[in-house]
């Protein structure tokens, strides 16, 4: 049995045979993540709170709680917390050929 406590994240490489990790991340207004890919992760962000701008290759839309985002590997991709409270989400990051 696995059971761990999430404080930011964590890595599931040993465990799992095709889950990444998984983090819980906090952008406070105006953070964002830089643009970046995967080679070989596609990841689902869940929003819990707050709002802001997804980009994924060219196209870019408002997400706010309970949205989930899909992100294929090798997409582009960024999130700005356009909003003026802090965002939190979740991030699952699943390993592919």
């Amino acid at each position: 049995m696995f059971i761990k406590q999430m404080e930011n994240g964590f890595d599931l490489t040993n465990e799992a045979e095709n889950i990444e990790a998984v983090y819980d991340t906090s952008l406070e207004p105006g953070q964002g993540i830089e643009l970046h890919f995967h080679p070989d992760l596609e990841e689902i962000y869940y929003v819990l709170s707050g709002y802001g701008t997804m980009t994924i290759g060219d196209e870019k839309q408002e997400i706010s709680r309970n949205d989930v985002v899909y992100i294929p590997k090798l997409a582009p991709h960024t999130l700005l917390n356009s909003g003026n409270v802090p965002m939190r989400f979740i991030t699952l990051s699943v390993k592919v050929n």
